[in-house]
């Protein structure tokens, strides 16, 4: 299958998404620019391995015993051929993020099997494991059932008959291995590669991972007559006690020479001879690790292919290294779907690990990430088209048995993009479901709702029972709508008794009583979106386990709701009511303390909410658009701990509660709330890093201090409001924008500011005079349209990346000043 995305797989025929690179034999340097296989024989490139995590100087420099190496096919050779040596059980191969550790790996994997040994036992540690999940990733190596298939037989068994003791035969299997590779002289091969930071203590600390997978999963004992038939190659960033044993040897990758990076980018960047010059001499500024090669000609390769309009601005933002390029790409406003694709996955696989392909596409679906939000079909079919791409430009990885891990070299985006900390800042419906532990229920986790689901005629679902007909657990669907309700529950619904995760898009329902749900005290996720039909959701009361609900997508709705209708879904995590059109949420809805995510945007008849002191759990609470709401009956928010975004922009409050103590507010969204009077002190908010008070036209100062303490305060938007001046301190911005602010008359010293982009000053027909701007040598954005009072320019020659220079309604253009610029290359003046 192309990983270019151009065409797209049936939809009733699950893709084989692990063939994502052709085969080729023009490789400019011996193995280390193909792009396939990983291990077992997947043909996917693998450049690290790991997540976001850990330091890049991890490797204990003092280790004489480590041998230095790069990423290449000989390499790989070389330690393959260790591993058949009689003194070496175990390889440990060491490197910073980025340097191939995952593809050398893959690389000694093929070497196996090419030589006729058995398949390697290859694990992803990338992904969190429990030991079932260990049992069924070697159990598929050794072609026994796994947990899976056990849950696919015949209903009509006894369950004693139906039920395969994995364990014992992954032992029983195991050993016989190690008995026959012996006679031949061979050996069985054990990958473990990735971070441990996803793994359980049980499994690391008290025992080691290494351990734990001989004895726990392979069951076996280094007093072993056959142990030493098997062989270990583990990947990872720095060395342990355990690497300094007998038998075990270490080997460092290293970044490429510059002959094999532009020998890589030749191999890998599809551009003509003059654009490749420019790539070539931006790497120059770069690492030589593979990982970051690769980024950059995938990068530079996308734009290319779907944005070729923008080529030559990545090649310039290319020349000021990887991480403007990657800025200048990636770090989109909402939208484009790759983007957004790709900003959810690197917040949740960061955060959660890898998994299944189909698991990431269906959280894109319920997050709404895709353009087709309303059609599951066609929305699948965006989405691998999305992941393929995605991995062809090597910012997601695709690893064993289809498990998809977010690119290493990634990890530190969220440091010079906004989309980074837009995403950390809300966890989003999957992340709220992977949070919650097995021991919270007693059936199926809700960590687990989206394990297993495949699409299939036109719906997505998960097959988890006895009989087929009561098998799905877990069920997206758009239900046809020219079929009359009856017939479509009977289709799609019907004898379905362990449903534990159902989403329904554009449902033609007065009443989710309509679905008959056999056994609603099991559904665990209840979304119905846009569901303007709607006249009662009294199922909801019904839904003891239910931890995610949203009903939205439709403001038509007026339902109202009883007071006891949240009693007993006492465990929901996130709650998302868009649209609604009650006036007030019931007395019952204080007992939702267990909330994560409060959404209740466009919720235009609610007037007041309940007291949310209670809510200590609470991390997201969106109000936005609620325009009758005035009131919130906190005078302080110092209880809500755990809070990270405030949206409560275009309501009519008049007052914020106290927010001074929330350490973890990250985003505060005031935007349009024309009847706030003043603004809190966010003093010592220390993670604030987007405050938006723009059009709250009521605001007429700022305190003197207010911002003190803020130092990772990056966009402040006071825009339209009353302000005359700013205080001195006002974080270490990126963004600062006062368009309209028609009283303001003067700007704070902001030669401290070396990050500022962007100074949105239109409108402000009071302000006289500038401060000193020639310290903002990364300046792109000087917006002084109407600024009508302005007496003169400051010194702008050393502002050598301003690209937009906006004179209009001032009296300050000239020629002189034109000539005075006109070495800054891209700069656009309007007079």
């Amino acid at each position: 299958m192309s990983t270019k995305g151009s065409s797209s797989p049936d939809i009733t025929e699950e893709p084989n998404v692990g063939n994502t690179h052709e085969e080729t034999n023009e490789e400019p340097i011996e193995g280390n620019t193909d792009g396939e296989g990983s291990h077992g024989g997947n043909n996917q490139e693998d450049t690290s391995g790991e997540l976001n995590q850990g330091s890049t100087n991890d490797i204990n420099e003092e280790d004489t015993e480590v041998e230095k190496l790069t990423a290449t096919k000989e390499n790989a050779r070389k330690i393959f051929d260790q591993l058949k040596e009689d003194d070496v059980s175990k390889i440990i191969l060491l490197g910073d993020t980025g340097t191939g550790k995952t593809w050398m790996a893959s690389k000694v994997c093929e070497l196996a099997m090419d030589k006729k040994y058995d398949e390697p036992i290859s694990i992803c540690l990338d992904k969190k494991h429990d030991k079932k999940s260990f049992l069924d990733t070697v159990a598929r190596r050794f072609s026994l059932p796994t947990s899976a298939d056990e849950r696919e037989e015949d209903g009509e068994k006894e369950k004693k008959d139906k039920k395969v003791n994995n364990a014992k035969r992954v032992v029983e299997t195991m050993i016989g291995k190690l008995d026959a590779v012996k006679k031949e002289g061979k050996f069985v091969l054990l990958v473990l590669d990735g971070q441990l930071e996803m793994m359980e203590k049980d499994q690391n600390e008290e025992m080691g991972i290494e351990r734990y997978i001989k004895e726990e999963i392979l069951g076996l004992k280094d007093s072993m007559n056959n142990i030493d038939s098997l062989k270990v190659l583990i990947t990872r960033r720095k060395s342990e006690k355990g690497d300094n044993a007998v038998k075990a040897k270490k080997f460092k990758l290293e970044p490429f020479s510059e002959f094999e990076t532009l020998q890589l980018l030749k191999y890998k960047v599809d551009v003509n001879p003059e654009e490749f010059q420019k790539v070539s001499e931006a790497f120059q500024r770069c690492g030589r690790k593979p990982a970051e090669i690769l980024m950059l000609a995938g990068t530079i390769n996308y734009i290319a292919q779907d944005k070729s309009w923008e080529l030559k601005a990545a090649l310039e933002a290319a020349a000021n290294g990887l991480e403007q390029l990657l800025r200048f790409a990636y770090d989109k406003e909402r939208g484009d779907s790759m983007i957004d694709c790709f900003w959810y996955s690197w917040n949740f696989l960061g955060k959660h690990g890898g998994v299944h392909y189909n698991e990431l596409i269906t959280s894109w679906i319920m997050e709404g990430c895709l353009n087709y939000t309303n059609q599951i079909d066609k929305a699948y079919l965006e989405g691998h088209d999305v992941l393929m791409k995605l991995i062809d430009y090597h910012m997601l990885k695709l690893q064993e048995d289809n498990i998809v891990v977010v690119e290493g070299a990634t990890r530190e985006m969220n440091k010079f993009c906004r989309r980074g900390y837009l995403g950390t800042a809300d966890p989003g419906l999957a992340s709220v479901l992977k949070d919650i532990d097995e021991t919270d229920l007693e059936e199926i986790p809700p960590a687990q709702v989206l394990e297993g689901i495949t699409p299939a005629d036109g719906m997505m679902r998960t097959l988890c029972g006895d009989k087929k007909e009561k098998m799905v657990s877990s069920l997206l669907v758009t239900p046809p709508t020219r079929i009359p309700y009856p017939e479509v529950h009977d289709a799609f619904f019907g004898a379905k008794e362990n449903l534990n995760l159902l989403a329904i898009f554009s449902p033609w329902l007065k009443s989710p009583e309509e679905l008959s749900i056999t056994r609603p005290e099991k559904l665990l996720v209840l979304m119905l979106r846009g569901s303007y039909l709607l006249e009662n959701v009294n199922i909801v009361e019904k839904l003891k386990a239910l931890t995610v609900l949203e009903i939205s997508g439709s403001r038509a709705w007026t339902i109202k709701l009883s007071d006891n209708f949240f009693h007993e879904v006492s465990r929901l995590r996130s709650l998302d009511l868009t649209g609604a059109g009650f006036e007030s949420l019931p007395d019952s809805f204080s007992e939702l303390t267990e909330l994560r995510r409060l959404i209740l945007r466009q919720c235009s008849s609610l007037t007041q909410l309940p007291k949310l002191a209670k809510f200590s759990k609470l991390e997201v609470i969106d109000l936005s658009e609620c325009t009758s709401l005035k009131k919130i009956q906190e005078k302080s928010f110092g209880k809500l701990e755990k809070l990270k975004v405030i949206n409560f922009s275009h309501t009519k409050i008049e007052k914020l509660p106290i927010v001074k103590t929330l350490r973890n507010l990250t985003i505060l969204l005031l935007k349009g709330c024309s009847e706030l009077s003043a603004m809190r002190m966010l003093k010592q908010v220390s993670s604030l890093k987007i405050l938006d008070l723009s059009g709250a036209t009521n605001i007429k100062e700022i305190r003197y201090d207010c911002f003190e303490e803020t130092e990772n305060l990056r966009e402040l938007d006071l825009s339209e409001t009353q302000i005359q001046y700013l205080p001195p301190e006002i974080g270490d911005l990126q963004k600062l924008r006062l368009k309209g602010c028609e009283l303001l008359r003067n700007l704070p010293e902001l030669s401290g500011h070396s990050r500022l982009e962007e100074l949105e000053l239109s409108g402000c027909k009071r302000l006289e005079n500038l401060p000193e701007l020639s310290a903002l040598q990364k300046l792109k954005i000087l917006n002084l349209n109407g600024c009508s009072n302005l007496k003169s320019l400051p010194d702008l020659t050393s502002l050598l990346k301003l690209e937009k220079l906006d004179l209009d309604g001032t009296e300050l253009w000239s020629e002189d000043v034109v000539k005075s610029l006109s070495h800054i290359k891209d700069l656009q003046i309007r007079p």
